[in-house]
């Protein structure tokens, strides 16, 4: 499920975002077009090489800002999958975090691994900061 606070999430992880190498059907939300509606519901594009669509510009992927899938976020952890269930854990024995979703939990995984962040409930902070 995309949250609001997942959304927020992803425009916040620049370390990601420098990861992103778009690809068709890349979940992704146009920044100068962002809408949301409600409870999490956003105006979504996705990337892809139709010709004649007006959605998107593949050339420019900083008007965007990527949404991983949670297959994505898995994958950009590679050998670290077996810390993921470490992470998962800590978490939901200390409930140190409070996820909305299943995304939330693994993108906050994925950036404590990989880059020694976590969401505070407004933004990404260090570790030990």
């Amino acid at each position: 499920m995309i949250t609001k606070n997942y959304i927020k999430m992803c425009e916040q992880a620049e370390e990601i975002h420098k990861e992103w190498k778009p690809k068709n059907y890349d979940l992704c939300i146009n920044k100068e077009k962002q809408k949301i509606y409600g409870d999490g519901y956003a105006v979504l594009y996705f990337f892809n090489d139709a010709e004649g669509s007006t959605d998107y510009d593949y050339n420019k992927k900083e008007k965007y800002f990527w949404l991983p899938t949670l297959e994505q976020l898995f994958d950009m952890v590679g050998d670290y999958k077996a810390q993921i269930s470490r992470v998962f854990l800590s978490i939901m024995v200390m409930k140190k975090y409070k996820f909305e979703s299943t995304q939330e939990l693994v993108i906050n995984a994925v950036m404590e691994i990989k880059y020694k962040k976590y969401w505070n409930d407004e933004k990404w902070v260090k570790a030990n900061d």
